[in-house]
């Protein structure tokens, strides 16, 4: 795991937390030293961006009353389905939203 700074166009500062690519074992390359697409040679996968709400982004809600001067905030996303390809070993990301219920129903879903 490793966390590091990033940049994320509502937060600042942002930072993001990385696994180790279970594909390619963090190395980057698969057999044969063909780079892995999953983490695109990397060797990491991002699994969650955090960071302080920009004070810009609190000033669009100003009309609820958020004032940008007073109010502060977190943000923290995290993407469920890169959790999922963890633990189930799926090789890409694309298949959670292709619909294809063949694959879904292998989750209970």
């Amino acid at each position: 795991i490793r966390l590091r700074p990033h940049y994320f166009p509502f937060t600042e500062p942002s930072v993001e937390v990385d696994v180790s690519c279970f594909a390619c074992n963090g190395t980057g390359t698969l057999d044969h030293g063909v780079r892995c697409n999953l983490c695109k040679g990397s060797g990491w996968i991002e699994i969650l961006g955090s960071g302080m709400v920009d004070p810009d982004v609190l000033g669009f809600v100003a009309h609820n009353g958020y004032d940008a001067e007073r109010v502060q905030g977190f943000a923290f996303g995290m993407g469920i389905e890169r959790i999922a390809m963890l633990r189930h070993g799926v090789p890409d990301l694309r298949l959670f939203f292709e619909n294809d219920v063949r694959f879904l129903e292998q989750f209970g879903l």
